[in-house]
């Protein structure tokens, strides 16, 4: 006896390592064979990485800088001199011992900080005052007042470009690359987008994937047991999806909004799951009305089993690829439902999500300037990717599940 009772937990242990190596060999033969849903499932592990490591290494960019407000993407701090000492000044540590020129509120600041710590130069600060701060330390370095200004790249479009002022003429850019670039410009309070963008779709993501497998599971749970149930139970329930159904989902979301402080991810993306679960119950109900005519769940009723254990052993396995489809579904609805919400004010504003993003464009104006757009662009199109990647891969899960799709290598 003691030696039968030692080798059962190996074998069980042993037939759990198969059954998953068989699955997981399954799941890449199938995403080998479709390359969409390969595609889709590369983006998906791209944005898994993106709201998980990603903001450990791109802190979320929360300092205003005057200077820097609405820049478009690729713009960073440059040095600018006087043409003589171009060759000379190249970087910081070619200043010791000069004259630097910043503005206040900018980046700028912030990089000369080291150097003034250690009295490696003298700097020169200007206040912004709408503008004028800029023209005022290009007037003080021509002068020769300062040795070299550090200004943000779009002052050199503005006062060193084509149309050059008389006074700046000796003036030349000696390092346009000082500072890191902004890759996708700034916002209106002159915030780097990047780091927003990188930060901002974690608590969206995970909202409409709580909010999606919660509607899946109230789905699943009251279309099988309908079905399975039948008489009363049955059409109260249906009775019930049918009623929930009649009503705009999205305009009552806007009334509940108005009446309730929808200020936690989790009450959120419960109010979305309840307005999003009967068109899946009634698809899951026919599934069931069907699968429940099969030998099998025959035999499984007559020997009393109970439901949990029909529904979860011998239903839910053959309509798994159904299911998981929709709530591949049911993610992107929470996700437009949130961004919906965001976008017209309803929602306070607890977290710098995309949708806020959105928010911004919309209350401040960017969607009138060319310059500040990649604030309105960089959300719609990371959320418009990840939702690409969802039903890319949802392409591979319909094949995954249903043997009859899979084809010989």
């Amino acid at each position: 006896m003691a030696t039968i009772t030692t080798k059962l937990p190996q074998v069980n242990r042993s037939r759990f390592l198969d059954q998953s190596r068989m699955s997981i060999t399954v799941f890449f033969r199938a995403l080998r064979r479709n390359r969409a849903g390969m595609i889709g499932f590369i983006g998906l592990v791209i944005y898994a990485v993106w709201i998980l490591i990603a903001p450990a290494f791109v802190p979320f960019d929360d300092n205003v800088r005057l200077d820097q407000i609405a820049a478009p993407p690729g713009s960073r701090l440059v040095l600018i001199t006087r043409t003589e000492d171009a060759e000379r000044f190249r970087t910081l540590s070619d200043l010791n011992g000069q004259t630097v020129g910043v503005i206040d509120n900018s980046s700028g600041e912030a990089m000369v900080e080291p150097y003034l710590d250690q009295g490696a130069f003298e700097v020169e600060t200007e206040r912004f005052s709408s503008g004028r701060g800029i023209p005022d330390l290009l007037e003080s370095l021509a002068e020769g007042d300062v040795n070299a200004v550090i200004v943000f790249s779009e002052a050199v479009r503005q006062y060193l470009g084509a149309d050059q002022r008389a006074e700046f003429a000796n003036l030349t850019v000696s390092n346009a690359e000082l500072g890191a670039p902004h890759l996708l410009g700034t916002d209106t309070q002159g915030r780097d987008i990047f780091s927003h963008i990188i930060n901002g779709g974690t608590t969206l993501i995970v909202t409409a994937l709580i909010a999606g497998l919660l509607s899946t599971l109230i789905a699943v749970t009251v279309g099988s047991l309908a079905a399975l149930s039948g008489g009363v139970v049955d059409n109260v329930l249906t009775a019930a999806a049918n009623l929930v159904l009649t009503i705009p989902s999205f305009p009552l979301l806007i009334v509940l909004a108005s009446l309730i402080r929808l200020d936690n991810s989790l009450l959120l993306a419960f109010l979305i799951s309840m307005l999003a679960w009967p068109v899946l119950m009634r698809a899951v109900r026919s599934q069931v009305l069907s699968l429940r005519e099969r030998d099998y769940v025959e035999a499984a009723l007559a020997l009393d089993l109970g439901l949990v254990h029909v529904i979860l052993r011998e239903i839910l396995p053959n309509m798994m690829s159904f299911v998981a489809i929709n709530f591949i579904f049911a993610v992107t609805r929470a996700m437009y439902d949130q961004v919906g919400l965001i976008f017209l004010g309803m929602v306070p504003i607890n977290d710098y999500t995309w949708g806020v993003m959105l928010y911004f464009g919309r209350t401040r104006g960017t969607l009138f300037s060319p310059d500040s757009a990649s604030m309105v662009l960089s959300p719609i199109v990371a959320i418009a990717l990840f939702q690409v990647s969802m039903v890319l891969f949802a392409r591979s899960l319909e094949e995954m599940f249903d043997p009859r799709l899979r084809t010989a290598k």
